[in-house]
């Protein structure tokens, strides 16, 4: 599959992830997911979180990531319009701007309620991307020169 052979990489804002439109990645039928509200990666713990509009806001969705400066040259990586996390099922779903943009990348996440007592380092998160090609999403960390970044592994269908 050639999903990304006409792709243009273009950067969203995390803005853009907690404001975009109405696109569902699946049927709201038998899965309630959340909307994120929040997106930060920690190198030390190389894990991303997802702060959860849930509850008393303390929900999190996290997974484990590898945090590296980034290549110099771009891959072709599509925009996420959307980003979602369900407690029930434990993943989250990125809409994917591209082709019919039916286009989503799915991964699994650990989902629990932050009351942690030390204090944690993380970073914010500026742009979110997926490339089809390699079935990965990279997260563009807000850290030193601009160049650091966490990817993770996701699956990518067509719904």
């Amino acid at each position: 599959m050639k999903l990304m052979k006409s792709a243009i990489a273009v950067c969203v804002a995390l803005s853009a992830l907690v404001s975009a439109g109405p696109a569902a990645a699946e049927p709201e039928t038998a899965r309630d997911p959340v909307p994120v509200t929040g997106l930060s990666c920690d190198g030390d713990t190389y894990r991303c979180e997802a702060a959860l509009d849930f509850g008393d806001g303390k929900w999190v969705a996290g997974w484990n990531a590898d945090i590296h400066q980034t290549r110099t040259e771009p891959r072709d990586m599509v925009p996420v319009t959307r980003l979602r996390c369900d407690g029930d099922t434990y993943r989250c779903t990125a809409n994917l701007k591209f082709g019919d943009d039916r286009w989503v990348a799915v991964w699994d996440v650990d989902v629990h309620h932050e009351n942690r007592a030390e204090p944690r380092d993380p970073v914010r998160v500026t742009d979110l991307r997926c490339d089809g090609d390699t079935y990965r999403c990279e997260a563009a960390l807000d850290f030193g020169d601009g160049k650091w970044v966490a990817d993770w592994h996701v699956r990518v269908y067509h719904t």
